[in-house]
Parts: structure tokens; sequence; C-alpha cells
């Protein structure tokens, strides 16, 4: 997939997980304090295991998580992070 530019992640605040793990996402001059990351549930995974990876992946750089939330129409799980 492609890289996930400051510009795009600053236009949706919402970045899927998975891109986060691969390290496709650049997060210099992200402007904004709030982020939310998005995961689908996987054969071999649930879609929370993965949300918390991408979490725990951003933690050193600053971010902490507020919440944790699902969609139950699109299946999706979401987590809510601010920067310290």
């Amino acid at each position: 997939m492609s890289p996930v530019t400051p510009q795009q992640l600053a236009q949706t605040r919402v970045v899927a997980a998975d891109a986060v793990l691969r390290n496709e996402v650049d997060f210099r001059g992200y402007p904004h304090r709030h982020l939310a990351i998005a995961a689908r549930p996987r054969l071999s995974s649930s879609g929370v295991t993965q949300l918390l990876e991408a979490v725990e992946y951003l933690t050193p750089y600053g971010w902490e998580l507020v919440n944790v939330s699902s969609s139950s129409n699109s299946g999706l799980f979401y987590a809510f992070l601010r920067r310290r």
C-alpha cells in the first residue's frame, strides 16, 4: 500500500492500524492533538488485538490511549489517541 502522508492524515484524522504497524504513516507535521486508529477483525486475530498493537507502537512517540470503541454497522474497532 502507499504511504499515508501528513496531509492525508490531517484531513481524515483516521488511520488504519495495519498501516501504522507496517510503518507506512508519516506522523511528522500532523497538526492535530487527537487521532483515531481503525482496525477490522481478521481471520488470524481480532481487530482489538491489532488495534492495541498499533496503540502500543505509538506510545513511545507521545501518543496515549483515550478510548476504544466499535461500530456495529461497519465491523470496525476504533482507538482514540491524544498526543501528550
